[in-house]
């Protein structure tokens, strides 16, 4: 099936739309699901806690989606959680480096590398923005976390980027209260949250 297929019959049937989609200047890459999808996604849920949690003797937790910034600096996610990007000097367009690399010479380059090794790779390769033909600033790291203030202040805080920050978070405690021994499952569903360099189709 195709994925212009798929996308009408899910319009139709209201498994999920666009989000705020009555607003012209809505962002893409942001979906609502409607009845069916909600419903949808409840069966996969009762079988995922029928299959796994009960049958295993897992806990389940709900954790908060803003957590602390001393989370993420023990994680390493605010040093590394960040993918190399590279902004057109002149149409502004912005271009995740290691794929636009890999998309027009075909040469894979880890996202871990320098950011020297990307811009000499542009440089060497005369790489050229695909939307305007334009030159490249030298690349940079995007960390695809969202930052939030908490409070008048603005304390400092984050939209979790997984949803496995809590599990680790909240270990101890759990393995006190509910007189845990090893190995002890622990599962959550629910949101997370990536600030994607080119929000995606679905």
């Amino acid at each position: 099936m195709k994925y212009d297929d798929v996308m009408k019959l899910a319009l139709e049937r209201g498994f999920y739309f666009p989000s705020c989609e009555v607003y012209a200047d809505a962002q893409a890459g942001f979906w609502e699901y409607g009845p069916a999808g909600v419903s949808l996604k409840n069966k996969f849920l009762e079988l995922w806690r029928r299959e796994l949690i009960r049958r295993d003797r897992m806990i389940e937790i709900d954790g908060s989606q803003i957590m602390s910034k001393s989370v993420f600096e023990a994680s390493g996610h605010l040093a590394s959680f960040a993918d190399p990007i590279v902004r057109c000097t002149k149409c502004k367009s912005t271009h995740r480096a290691d794929k636009l690399i890999a998309e027009i010479t075909k040469t894979e380059i880890p996202e871990s590398a320098g950011l020297d090794e990307f811009d000499k790779v542009i440089t060497e390769k005369n790489i050229k923005c695909p939307k305007c033909n334009g030159d490249f600033e030298n690349a940079k790291k995007f960390n695809m976390m969202f930052q939030v203030g908490i409070g008048p202040e603005g304390e400092e805080a984050y939209l979790r980027p997984e949803t496995c920050q809590s599990i680790f978070v909240d270990f101890p405690r759990l393995f006190k209260t509910m007189r845990g021994k090893l190995p002890m499952g622990i599962a959550q569903t629910g949101k997370s949250f990536r600030n994607e360099i080119a929000p995606r189709q679905s």
